[in-house]
């Protein structure tokens, strides 16, 4: 069933599927696409509630010009208040994963947080790092938009039918959208001291070339002790559709965990 809410000037749609008692599951697609993402997941999750949603500027929920992180965490939070759901397992990616992150340090209580192909936004980063992030949406302009949507799927996944879906989830927003969502993203990191509440589980596409993701990877365990790492293999930047196979045993596996 298709729902949205208004939040902060915004409507954020979402879909919610299977039984309403049953332990929920929130899927939060990454940058520049929409919930369609998750499609190769929806099959294994029969039997689970879930929680499927258009981030605010991308999919359905537009337009929308006022996009944050955290923006985008306060609406997931909201949207679980409206479905009166407090446990549910996070599953994010890539941006998704920078949301699920800002939803466990201003709210928590959820029973896991599943990410993938995203770094911690919470830890020191180099000066490099940061200035690179700060700029990188003034670099998007010089491309033309259709450049930009094929290097971008490219870039995100080794399948070419995932491809092709990347593609076209692209294509649904202008250029003017796709950089604003960037600029919110790339003001995402904020170095503070933070513990996860819950399992977390961090995985990452064998082949996954994005940024700084894979660097990043031995800092998960160094600063949230007790968290497990992954890689996926066969999958870059976007794992869920270039290996839906062995990312959702992973995934089903710590879902299963976290409702034990």
């Amino acid at each position: 069933m298709q729902k949205y809410i208004e939040s902060d000037g915004c409507r954020v749609f979402y879909d919610v599927k299977g039984p309403s008692d049953a332990p929920a599951v929130v899927l939060i697609h990454g940058y520049g696409v929409n919930r369609r993402m998750w499609n190769p997941q929806l099959d294994a999750l029969k039997g689970y509630r879930v929680i499927n949603v258009d981030v605010r500027g991308h999919g359905l929920s537009r337009p929308c010009h006022n996009f944050t992180v955290k923006n985008a965490a306060d609406d997931i939070y909201a949207i679980l208040d409206a479905e009166n759901c407090r446990d549910a397992v996070l599953v994010g990616l890539s941006m998704g994963g920078y949301i699920t992150q800002q939803y466990a340090a201003g709210y928590g209580k959820a029973k896991g947080y599943m990410i993938t192909g995203s770094t911690p936004i919470f830890v020191p980063y180099k000066t490099w790092e940061k200035i690179g992030l700060k700029y990188s949406a003034p670099l998007f302009n010089l491309y033309p938009w259709e450049t930009l949507k094929k290097q971008m799927a490219k870039a995100s996944a080794l399948n070419e039918d995932a491809r092709a879906a990347l593609y076209d989830m692209f294509g649904e927003m202008n250029k003017k959208e796709f950089i604003a969502s960037w600029k919110g993203i790339s003001a995402c990191l904020i170095e503070r001291n933070f513990v996860f509440d819950a399992p977390l589980l961090v995985s990452c596409g064998e082949f996954d070339k994005t940024g700084t993701i894979k660097q990043h990877l031995p800092d998960w365990p160094k600063y949230y002790p007790g968290s497990r790492v992954a890689i996926i293999a066969n999958a870059a930047h976007v794992a869920n559709m270039d290996n839906p196979a062995d990312f959702n045993r992973l995934m089903l596996g710590f879902i299963e965990q976290c409702n034990k």
